[in-house]
């Protein structure tokens, strides 16, 4: 029962120990008064009453109200007793106290059905202005606890209504309504006195908390000061030191990124000569094992590479200055590109590569394409890497479409070696592989799908894998896109890609001062019908563009004498206003974040980093330049 009325917060936080004991003192120790008084109204009721009550009815009834009191009164001096003497708390008294209080509120209701009588007026308002009186006041002395006050009321002035509406009649049932509405008003007020009462409790104790940890936080600060002088006098011997090491943090920091910087660039310069090379050596005419000795150099080269770009986009990803584009793309094409890519590494291992593309699919979605593609790149090659018969199945699903953005999920399953339920938690963790062996036998440097989830969650996504062993595996991320329109623009663009087969037309300066890169991009240019002219650096290039004519320049940035960026600078300054624009793209080693913006702050038109492919460079330069008719 205790626990039922100590429910003082409509059952929305547990009872809290000092609150509850607050409570239960207030009730308490208004209880000597409040219950005299109560007291006091019975022996009044008894004497306004008795004409028109037999005698023994009124002696039981004030009898039992007697032991009540007494009862009341006991439970009372106990519990201040232990109080006083600090003795261990009980609930035992405070308890038989609730419970009296429970059974007073029962003879109460009682004495209503006693004590209202038919054709007594007089005795009948008295039992009324008696209850009215006993309940209101109750209001602050019991809406502590408030489901004991509940009872304590409900009990009277409920059966005071039901009497009212046995006798029938306009008079009586108008009062039984005002008695409703003066309950719903008590339970109201008591109810909001409880309320602001356990706030202001709730509110005093966690002041009291404060000031204690206040006032000990003040004896510890004291205690600490004179440590602290100290310290501080420590201290100063060391701020030289301190300092000097913060500087060689900062130092540290930005000698981390000029390394990968500059071990991008110097790795990559060699790394376009190796696979130029390559490439222009497959359309030569070589026979079987060469053909296979060239495939086996160009995929080890492509796989180095692709080590190079995780540990250049992971370190990106950890120091936060990896940015997405957000400009119009075609899923749909990217998907296909990929396919077609890498449709000879499934040739090769005999497996079905195919697509299943969504028809609500749009055309034009708003996002970032190389992340894009760099996603679903490491689904696939993962896929076809572990799969050795059977299919590699891409699917891009539409779960919702609307006119201005798309839910997609886009899927890689394949029929491979599966990965084993306890070691999917760790697949997208960095440097980490189902197993040991995996790396030995497939290779890779485990960052592959760890960049993979820092992508999909900068684009707002989520990330998962389904498998089991021996039974294939299902990459999917799930991901929501704005809807680009289809300009005018992005049409003459597919007509123009659609277009671009044919060999090109122009005369194009190449900027390049290592001597590989310039056989290899020459090779590359004259292949596709261009005349190439040569400078090795931005001070040579500058002299040949005042000297000749040009269609286009393939700017290489980092030169002796003159770097890339100077020349284009040196150049857009004199170029004359009001003429056609010469277009210079950058053909560059760095291919770090921001390097791309600052080509087109120093007044460059596109860019390109190295290794080039011959087919990127392909397609980039048919946007710049006319394709011969056939």
């Amino acid at each position: 029962m205790l626990t039922f009325f100590l429910d003082y917060s409509h059952g929305e936080k547990e009872c809290r120990g000092p609150v509850t004991d607050e409570l239960l003192r207030l009730v308490l120790d208004s209880g000597y008064s409040s219950n005299i008084t109560a007291f006091i109204l019975a022996v009044a009721l008894s004497i306004m009453v008795r004409p028109v009550i037999a005698p023994q009815v009124l002696q039981g009834w004030l009898a039992g109200m007697t032991v009540l009191f007494l009862i009341k009164l006991a439970a009372i001096f106990s519990y201040h007793r232990k109080k006083k003497q600090s003795e261990p708390r009980t609930l035992a008294s405070v308890q038989v106290y609730i419970f009296m209080v429970f059974l007073t509120g029962i003879m109460w209701g009682l004495g209503v059905i006693l004590f209202f009588k038919p054709d007594a007026i007089m005795e009948q308002m008295a039992v009324f202005f008696i209850i009215a009186g006993l309940t209101a006041g109750a209001i602050p002395i019991l809406s502590p606890l408030r489901k004991l006050y509940y009872a304590y009321i409900l009990c009277p002035l409920s059966l005071f209504v039901w009497l009212l509406l046995q006798f029938g009649g306009q008079y009586y049932t108008v009062m039984a309504s005002i008695v409703v509405l003066y309950t719903l008003m008590l339970i109201n007020s008591a109810t909001r006195v409880q309320e602001s009462l356990v706030s202001a409790l709730e509110m005093r104790f966690a002041n009291d908390a404060l000031v204690a940890n206040l006032r000990q936080a003040s004896e510890e600060s004291e205690a600490l000061n004179l440590e602290l002088i100290t310290e501080n006098e420590r201290r100063k011997a060391t701020e030289d030191e301190l300092i000097q090491a913060r500087d060689a943090a900062e130092a540290a920091s930005r000698a981390k990124d000029e390394f990968l910087a500059n071990m991008s660039h110097e790795i990559r310069t060699p790394m376009n000569g190796i696979l130029g090379t390559l490439q222009l050596l497959q359309d030569t005419r070589m026979d079987g094992d060469q053909i296979d000795y060239v495939k086996t150099a160009y995929s080890s080269a492509e796989a180095l590479l692709s080590i190079l770009n995780d540990i250049l986009d992971f370190s990106k990803i950890a120091a936060r200055k990896l940015l997405l584009e957000d400009i119009p793309f075609s899923l749909r094409a990217l998907t296909g590109e990929l396919v077609t890519l890498l449709s000879s590494q499934a040739q090769a291992k005999n497996i079905a590569l195919i697509a299943e593309i969504d028809p609500r699919l749009p055309e034009m979605l708003l996002g970032d394409p190389t992340r894009m593609r760099q996603v679903l790149t490491n689904f696939m090659t993962n896929a076809i890497k572990f799969t050795h018969q059977g299919e590699v199945r891409v699917r891009v699903l539409c779960l919702s479409a609307f006119a201005s953005r798309v839910m997609l999920r886009l899927e890689v399953r394949d029929t491979g070696i599966g990965i084993p339920e306890e070691k999917q938690k760790d697949l997208f963790l960095s440097f980490t592989q189902g197993d040991g062996s995996t790396t030995r036998k497939y290779g890779g440097t485990g960052l592959g799908l760890a960049i993979v989830r820092q992508l999909v969650l900068m684009m707002g996504g989520k990330i998962g894998v389904e498998s089991e062993p021996g039974r294939g595996s299902t990459f999917w991320c799930e991901l929501d896109f704005p809807v680009a329109a289809m300009t005018a623009e992005s049409e003459e663009q597919k007509k123009a890609e659609a277009q671009a087969e044919g060999a090109l037309l122009g005369h194009v300066l190449l900027v390049e001062d290592n001597k590989v890169n310039q056989m290899v991009a020459g090779k590359m240019l004259t292949g596709m019908g261009l005349t190439v002219d040569l400078a090795e650096n931005g001070e040579q290039a500058l002299a040949a563009l005042a000297e000749n004519r040009y269609d286009l320049v393939l700017m290489d940035c980092q030169m002796p004498v003159l770097d890339g960026y100077q020349a284009t600078k040196a150049f857009r300054s004199r170029e004359p206003q009001g003429g056609k624009r010469l277009p210079i793209i950058a053909m560059t080693a760095h291919a770090m974040e921001g390097d791309r913006r600052k080509c087109l702050e120093a007044g460059m038109d596109d860019y390109i980093a190295k290794p080039v492919k011959k087919e990127l460079l392909r397609k980039l330069l048919g946007q710049w330049l006319p394709v011969a008719s056939a």
